[in-house]
C-alpha cells in the first residue's frame, strides 16, 4: 500500500519565501553575515525595551486598516509561564505581511496621515517587528486567514541542510531568527483576528517580562488612537472619551487627559480642563514614545518622520511644525488654568526640545487665548495685566481697559510665567492715569477702591495709587485723596426715601456712596459729624453770610443753602457735639410781617408750638422758624444748634471770662473762688414771665437738656435761679429742698411738684449772700418758729463761714432784735458762748451757741453778725480760792478729768478744789456760782473733787 503524503498547508507561499533566502544565502555567505549583523543592531539597539510598543503598533495598524469603529483591542498574556501571547483584533496577516515580516529592512505599511484616518499608520508588520528577536527564540504569527512561524532552531537545520552550512562548516552558532518564515496552522486565540506568540530565551522572566509591560500600556492607549482596549496579565485599561468643540476627554483608568488635534500632533494635558496637572517631563511620541527628552508641560504625539527604530528625528524633519496650533490646547481648559500650556522656566533638554519649546511659544504668543474680564480673548501682545489683581478689580478695569487678563491669571506667579510669551505687567500708576477723566458713578468707585485694596501692600505701592481719582460729594472729581475729607455720616436720615445725603461746601468731601477705608491710607482725614460742624470755616462761612448784604434776597441764597447743609449735617449724627457759635446760623423764618427779617440766627428763632414761648414774657425778642424748615429737617436738629423749645443751653471748653452773653454773667463770674473749667448754661432766664416760674421750673427740671445744669450749686444756672427766679414773690434761693434738714424751720421747703430736681438751685447748707444771711437771722430771731438747738447751732456756723469767705456785708446787714438760745427761745439779752465752761454760768435761755467744737474766734464773728456780746466780754469771772496745786501728770482728778471730757492733757500746772467757786460779775452785780471746774485768765483749769475717789479714801 502506497502512503500519501498531504502537504501541510502553506496559504502565504512561506516555501518560497525560504528558498529564495537561502539562495541568496548560499550565493554569499557574507550576506547571512550581514543578515545576523543586522539583526542583532536592531535587536541590541533599535528596538531594545519596545517590544510591547512595536507589537502595539502593528496591532493598532490592524485596527486601523479594518476601520474597526469600535477600537482594536489588545491582550498580553503568559502561557505558559515563557511563552508569550499578544493576541488583537483588526485586518488579519496578508501574503505582503509575511514577505515584510521575512525581511530585515522592509515594512508592508502603507503611508497615511492624521488628516487622512485621523490617526497616522504606525508600522503594520514593518521593521519594529524585530523586537520579537530581543526575547525569543520562537515566534508564530497565528491569524484567522493562516499563520507562520519564525524559529532560531528551525532557521539553524535548514542552514546545516543547505550548502551553506558546508562552506561555513561545523556548527552553526548563529543564525537570523526572522528570516525564514515556516507555516503554521494554528488559529489565533478566540476573540482576536491576530496571535503573535513568542517562547521567550532562557534568560528572559516572564512575569517580570509582564509587569513591565503592564506599566505601558496607558501610555500606548493616548498613543494609538486605534487601540480602545489593552490587556496585560490581569491588568486591563480600557480609553474613553467624548469630544466637545473639537477638545477631546479621554479617560484612563482613573486618569482624565483634554486633547487637542492640530495639523502635525496631537496635544494631551493630564487632568479633565478645569483641573490640569502638567507634566514635569516627558519624550516626543511620534506616535511611540522616542529617545528624544521633551520638558514641556504637555504629551506631544507629532505626526512627523522618525528614524527607522523611531528613537530620532529623521534628519529632514522640522519639528518646529508639531507646535503649529498649540495655542488650542490653552483654549481646550478652563480660563482660570490656561497657563498651564507654558513650559516651565529652565533649560531645554536637547536641540529638539528647544526648537520645540520656540515653536510652542511662538505659536501662543501669535494667538488670541488669553481671557480677559469681559468675556473675550486676547494675544499676549494686546494683554493688560495688574500683579495680583482681584476678580471684581479686573472687571471694574474691563468697563474702560481693553485686554485685562482675568483675575486668576494675575498672581505673581503667573506674570512671571506670561512674561515668556510677551506680556508686560501695567502698573498701578498706569492705571491712574488711565481712571483719569472715567465717568462712573461714587458707588463704581467705592468698588474700586474694595477691589484694589489687597494690592496695597506697602508704601511704595501705597505712592503709585496716590493720584487715584476720588469722586466728590459736591460732584467734582479730586485727583488723590490727600486733602479730602470723609464725613463720618453714623445716621443717614434721608436714606429710607432715597434722597441725596447732606453736602458740606465749606470743606471737600468725599461722596458717601464712595467712601472707602482706602481713602484714609491714601491721606483723606476722616471726621466725625462733631468736628465737621466744628470746623473753623463752617464758623467763617456763617459769619461770612451775616456780613453779607444779599441774603435772603432769592431761594438760591448762600445763607439760606448754608442753613439747610449744617442742618442735614447735624439730623445725620444725633449725639454729634455742638459748637456753641452754631447758633449764628442764619436760619429761614416765618415772615408774617413786612419788617420781619427772612432769615435770623438760630438761637434767636423758636419752633412753633415750643413749651418755652409758654414760659417767655409777651415782649420776648424771639423769631419763629419757617414751618417747611421744620418739616425737611425735623424739630431735634433744629433744637440742637440752638433754636428754641425747651430752655437752651450753651457749653464752653475752658471759658476765659464772661463773654456768653448771659444774663448778669459777670457777677457769676466775680462770686466764683476759682475760673471754671467748663461752663454749661441755661440762657434767657431773665425773659421768663415773673409769674410763670413755677411752669419755668418744670420745663428746666423735666428737660434732660436742661435738668443737668440745676445739680451744680455753684454753676451759672444754678446761681441766677437761686438769685433771681421768685416764687410768690420769694427768691429760689430761700427755699431749701423737701429732703435737706439743713435750715429745718429756718427756711421753708419749696412747694413744687419738682422740687427734688430743683435742689441745686435751692439754698444748700452755706449761707451764699449777704440777703440769704437776712433772712436767715430775721427768722431766727422770729419766735413763732419752731427751730431746733442744733439747727439754730448749725445756721449760727453757716452764718460764720459765709462771714470768713467774706460773703456777708456787715453794713447792710441789719442786726437781729432776737437771737436763738440754746433752750431755743428768742432772745434779746443773750450773749454768745465763747468758751464751753461758760455754759455753767449762763443760763440756756441766754446762751447763743456754735456746733462743737467750739472756737472762740468763730464765737466772736458771730456775735459781730448778732451785734451782740460774747459771755467773756459780759462777765468777769474771778476764782474765788486758790485751790490745792497739782500738776497734769500728777494728779488723778486731772486725768480723770481728761479722760471723761475728751480733753487732751495740756500739762504744767492745775489747781484742784473740793469745790470751784467763782464771783461772777455782770454790770454792778455780782453773783456767787459753784462750778464742776474752770479756766481761769491765765489758763490755768481749776477741778473741782467730784469723782475723786482716792481723795475721798484718805
Amino acid at each position: 500500500m502506497t502512503t500519501v503524503v498531504v502537504p501541510e498547508p502553506d496559504p502565504f507561499d512561506t516555501a518560497s519565501i525560504r528558498s529564495s533566502t537561502l539562495r541568496s544565502w548560499e550565493s554569499s555567505v557574507t550576506r547571512l553575515a550581514e543578515d545576523v549583523a543586522a539583526e542583532r543592531e536592531l535587536v541590541e539597539f533599535g528596538y531594545r525595551d519596545r517590544l510591547l510598543t512595536e507589537l502595539a503598533a502593528n496591532a493598532a495598524d490592524a485596527a486601523d486598516a479594518a476601520h474597526d469603529t469600535g477600537g482594536g483591542a489588545l491582550a498580553v498574556w503568559l502561557e505558559p509561564s515563557d511563552v508569550l501571547h499578544v493576541a488583537n483584533t483588526g485586518a488579519p496577516l496578508h501574503a505582503e505581511g509575511v514577505r515584510s515580516l521575512s525581511a530585515l529592512r522592509v515594512s508592508a505599511k502603507k503611508a497615511a496621515s492624521v488628516s487622512d484616518t485621523g490617526s497616522a499608520q504606525v508600522g503594520r508588520f514593518g521593521v519594529g517587528f524585530n523586537a520579537v528577536a530581543s526575547v525569543g527564540v520562537e515566534v508564530s504569527v497565528r491569524s484567522r486567514t493562516g499563520g507562520v512561524v519564525f524559529g532560531l532552531r528551525r532557521t539553524r537545520e535548514a542552514l546545516a541542510d543547505s550548502d551553506i552550512g558546508v562552506d561555513i562548516g561545523g556548527e552553526i552558532a548563529t543564525a537570523p531568527l526572522l528570516r525564514l518564515p515556516w507555516p503554521d496552522p494554528v488559529a489565533p486565540a478566540d476573540g482576536y483576528d491576530t496571535e503573535v506568540v513568542v517562547t521567550l530565551r532562557d534568560d528572559v522572566d516572564g512575569p517580570t517580562l509582564l509587569a513591565s509591560m503592564a506599566g505601558e500600556i496607558s501610555t500606548l492607549l493616548l498613543e494609538l488612537p486605534a487601540l480602545e482596549s489593552i490587556t496585560c496579565g490581569d491588568t486591563m485599561m480600557r480609553r474613553t472619551g467624548s469630544t466637545t468643540d473639537d477638545v477631546d476627554t479621554l479617560t484612563i483608568g482613573d486618569t482624565t487627559w483634554t486633547q487637542v488635534r492640530t495639523a502635525h500632533a496631537r496635544w494631551l494635558m493630564p487632568g479633565a480642563a478645569d483641573a490640569p496637572a502638567p507634566l514635569d517631563a516627558d519624550v516626543l511620541h511620534a506616535p511611540t514614545r522616542t529617545d528624544l527628552a521633551l520638558t514641556l508641560p504637555a504629551m506631544c504625539v507629532a505626526d512627523v518622520a522618525v528614524t527607522p527604530d523611531r528613537r530620532a528625528l529623521h534628519p529632514d524633519t522640522d519639528i518646529r511644525v508639531a507646535a503649529h496650533g498649540y495655542h488650542r490646547l490653552a483654549l481646550a481648559l478652563d480660563p482660570a488654568h490656561r497657563l498651564a500650556v507654558l513650559p516651565s522656566a529652565g533649560f531645554p533638554a536637547s536641540a529638539t526640545d528647544g526648537d520645540l519649546r520656540d515653536a510652542v511659544i511662538a505659536d501662543l504668543t501669535d494667538h488670541r487665548w488669553l481671557p480677559t474680564a469681559d468675556g473675550e480673548l486676547v494675544a499676549p501682545g494686546r494683554a493688560v495685566v495688574i500683579a495680583d489683581a482681584t476678580e471684581r478689580l479686573t472687571v471694574l478695569l474691563a468697563e474702560f481697559l481693553d485686554g485685562v487678563v482675568i483675575a486668576e491669571l494675575s498672581d505673581t506667579t503667573s506674570l512671571r510665567r506670561l512674561a515668556a510669551v510677551g506680556v508686560t505687567e501695567t502698573s498701578l500708576v498706569d492705571v491712574c492715569e488711565r481712571l483719569s477723566g472715567v465717568t462712573r458713578p461714587p458707588q463704581w468707585w467705592r468698588d474700586l477702591y474694595e477691589a484694589i485694596s489687597p494690592l496695597i501692600a506697602d508704601d511704595r505701592v501705597r505712592g503709585e495709587i496716590a493720584t487715584i481719582p476720588v469722586p466728590r460729594a459736591d460732584g467734582r472729581m479730586s485727583i488723590g485723596a490727600r486733602g479730602l475729607v470723609l464725613a463720618d455720616l453714623r445716621a443717614r436720615t434721608d436714606a429710607a426715601d432715597g434722597a441725596a445725603p447732606p453736602s458740606i461746601s465749606w470743606v471737600a468731601t468725599v461722596h458717601p456712596d464712595a467712601e472707602h477705608p482706602l481713602l484714609e491710607r491714601l491721606g483723606a482725614q476722616r471726621r466725625s459729624v462733631g468736628e465737621l460742624l466744628a470746623d473753623p470755616a463752617l464758623r467763617a462761612a456763617i459769619t461770612d453770610t451775616h456780613d453779607s448784604d444779599s441774603w435772603g434776597a432769592d431761594a438760591d441764597d448762600p445763607a439760606e443753602a448754608l442753613a439747610h447743609e449744617v442742618l442735614g449735617l447735624v439730623a445725620a449724627d444725633p449725639d454729634a457735639d455742638i459748637p456753641p457759635w452754631l447758633g449764628q446760623l442764619l436760619i429761614p423764618t416765618q415772615t408774617a410781617e413786612p419788617d420781619e427779617e427772612p432769615l435770623r440766627p438760630a438761637d434767636e428763632l423758636l419752633l412753633p408750638d415750643s413749651p418755652i414761648a409758654s414760659v417767655l414774657v409777651a415782649d420776648a425778642p424771639f423769631g419763629r422758624v419757617a414751618a417747611e424748615v421744620t418739616d425737611r429737617h425735623g424739630v431735634e436738629a433744629l433744637r440742637r444748634i440752638g433754636v428754641g423749645w425747651g430752655f437752651t443751653v450753651i457749653a464752653d471748653e475752658l471759658p476765659t471770662g464772661p463773654d456768653h452773653d448771659l444774663p448778669d454773667e459777670a457777677q457769676w463770674w466775680d462770686h466764683l473762688d476759682s475760673e471754671p473749667q467748663r461752663l454749661v448754661a441755661v440762657r434767657d432766664l431773665d425773659l421768663v414771665d415773673p409769674d410763670r416760674w413755677a411752669q419755668a421750673l418744670s420745663l428746666l427740671a423735666t428737660d434732660p437738656a436742661t435738668a443737668g445744669t440745676l445739680t451744680d450749686p455753684v454753676g451759672y444756672t444754678a446761681w441766677w435761679l437761686r438769685t433771681y427766679a421768685e416764687i410768690d414773690d420769694t427768691p429760689l434761693g430761700w427755699f431749701r429742698a423737701p429732703d435737706d434738714d439743713t435750715f429745718t424751720g429756718v427756711l421753708d421747703p419749696l412747694d413744687h411738684p419738682h422740687a427734688a430736681l430743683l435742689a441745686g438751685a435751692l439754698a444748700g447748707a452755706e449761707v451764699t449772700s449777704t440777703d440769704l444771711a437776712a433772712v436767715v437771722l430775721r427768722r431766727l430771731g422770729d419766735a413763732d418758729r419752731d427751730i431746733a438747738p442744733g439747727v439754730a447751732a448749725t445756721a449760727h456756723a453757716a452764718l460764720v463761714r459765709a462771714h470768713r469767705r467774706g460773703v456777708l456785708d456787715l453794713d447792710r446787714l441789719d442786726p437781729p432784735v432776737g437771737v436763738r438760745t440754746l433752750a431755743g427761745t428768742v432772745s434779746d439779752t443773750a450773749v454768745v458762748i465763747d468758751a464751753p465752761w461758760m455754759l455753767q454760768i449762763v443760763d440756756p435761755d441766754d446762751a447763743v451757741v456754735l456746733p462743737p467744737p467750739l472756737v472762740a474766734a468763730d464765737a466772736t464773728r458771730l456775735a459781730s453778725i448778732l451785734d451782740i456780746a460774747t459771755a467773756g466780754e459780759d462777765l468777769a469771772v474771778t476764782v474765788a480760792e486758790p485751790g490745792e496745786p497739782s500738776t497734769w501728770a500728777q494728779s488723778a482728778v486731772a486725768w480723770a478729768f481728761a479722760l471723761t471730757t475728751g480733753i487732751a492733757a495740756p500739762g504744767g500746772e492745775v489747781r484742784l478744789h473740793d469745790a470751784v467757786r467763782l464771783d461772777v460779775r455782770h454790770g454792778d452785780g455780782i453773783r456767787h456760782v459753784e462750778v464742776d471746774w474752770w479756766v481761769d485768765d491765765a489758763g490755768v483749769h481749776h477741778l473741782g473733787q467730784i469723782g475723786d475717789t482716792t481723795r475721798r479714801r484718805r
